[in-house]
C-alpha cells in the first residue's frame, strides 16, 4: 500500500480520507456502517489518495478478523492503511496478527509535499489507584518510549515541508475529551506534544473516542475520527442538537473525514455521514478553497 502510495504522481493538495474504531468487535450492524461508508470513499470524485483506518477494525485482533477487514475494503480504488488500536491486540496474538497483516505498527509514508508517520498509541494503564475519568494515578498510557524514538528519528530526517501523525489514541490536551478525558493519555504526552510542535507537525489524526471532534491547540489540528461502525458516544453533541449550537465541534455521527493539506501547509476538512448519498458535508473545519 505504501509502494502504491509513494509512487502516485501527487501535485498540488494532498487529499485522503480517514476513519477508525470500524470493528472494534464482530457486529454485523458495524460491518454495514462501515461498508456504506466504504461505497462513499470509493464514489468520491476526484478519489483521495488513499484511505486510512486509525484502529479497532479488525477487534479482538485474529486472523480471521482481520481477512473479513480486507474483505470489506476490497472495493475500495485508493490503497488502504492501518494504524493499530487497542482492540486489535485484545487476542493474545494480536501484534503479531497484526504484523503478519499489515507490517509493523510503527511506519513512515510520503505523499506530495506531506511526510506522514503511523505511531502505535493503543491505551493502556499503569498502577492501580483508580481517578475517576483518568483511569489510573498516572493517567492513561498511549505511545511508549519505543514510539516516541520512531517518531523522533522518522521527523528528524525528512525533508517534506508538512507533516501529519496517524495513531489510534488522541493525547489528553488539558482534558479537552470530557467527560471521558481518559479517551487522551496522559503519560508520556509533554514528551509527544513537544516532539510534534518541534518538527513542526501541523496535523494528528486519532480515533478511539466514538464520535468526531476537531480542535487546535498550539497551531496543531488535532482530528479524532472514531465514528466508523462499532459506536456512538451519547455524551457528545450530536447531529441533531437543538438550538445556537455547533454541533460541527463534535458529533456523535457516523462518519469518515475527507481531509485536504494545501501546498502551503493549510488544513481543512469535511466530515462524510454515512449514508448521506451525494457525499455532502455539513461539517467541516479549515478554509473552503
Amino acid at each position: 500500500m505504501i509502494e502504491r502510495i509513494e509512487a502516485a504522481a501527487v501535485r498540488g493538495p494532498v487529499r485522503f480520507v480517514v476513519a477508525g474504531d470500524s470493528g472494534a468487535w464482530p457486529d454485523p450492524t458495524a460491518d454495514a456502517i462501515f461498508s456504506g461508508l466504504v461505497r462513499q470513499i470509493a464514489a468520491l470524485d476526484p478519489p483521495p489518495i488513499f484511505f486510512a483506518n486509525l484502529g479497532d477494525f479488525a477487534g479482538p485482533g485474529t486472523l480471521e478478523r482481520h481477512e473479513h477487514y480486507l474483505e470489506l475494503v476490497g472495493a475500495l480504488p485508493v490503497p488502504d492503511i492501518c494504524v493499530v488500536g487497542n482492540h486489535d491486540l485484545d487476542d493474545p496474538a494480536g501484534i503479531e496478527t497484526f504484523t503478519r497483516i499489515h507490517g509493523l505498527p510503527n511506519f513512515t509514508f510520503a505523499c506530495g509535499h506531506t511526510r506522514f508517520v503511523a505511531l502505535h498509541a493503543q491505551p493502556g494503564v499503569v498502577g492501580q489507584i483508580d481517578v475517576p475519568g483518568q483511569g489510573t494515578a498516572e493517567g492513561t498510557e498511549g505511545p511508549r518510549d519505543e514510539d516516541l524514538a520512531f517518531l523522533e528519528r522518522t521527523l528528524t530526517h525528512v525533508d517534506e515541508p508538512h507533516r501529519v501523525v496517524l495513531m489510534h489514541m488522541p493525547p489528553y490536551l488539558d482534558g479537552h475529551y470530557a467527560p471521558h478525558p481518559d479517551w487522551g493519555f496522559r503519560q508520556r504526552e509533554a514528551e509527544f506534544l513537544e516532539l510534534v510542535r518541534r518538527h513542526r507537525v501541523s496535523l494528528v489524526c486519532c480515533a478511539h473516542g466514538l464520535a468526531y471532534d476537531h480542535h487546535v491547540m498550539g497551531g496543531i489540528h488535532f482530528l479524532m475520527s472514531g465514528g466508523g461502525g462499532t459506536g456512538l458516544c451519547s455524551h457528545f453533541q450530536g447531529i441533531c442538537t437543538a438550538g445556537a449550537g455547533r454541533p460541527e465541534d463534535r458529533g456523535a455521527l457516523f462518519h469518515a473525514v475527507e481531509i485536504t493539506i494545501a501546498e502551503d501547509g493549510a488544513t481543512s476538512g469535511r466530515v462524510l455521514q454515512a449514508f448521506e448519498p451525494e457525499n455532502r458535508a455539513r461539517i467541516a473545519f479549515g478554509r473552503s478553497d
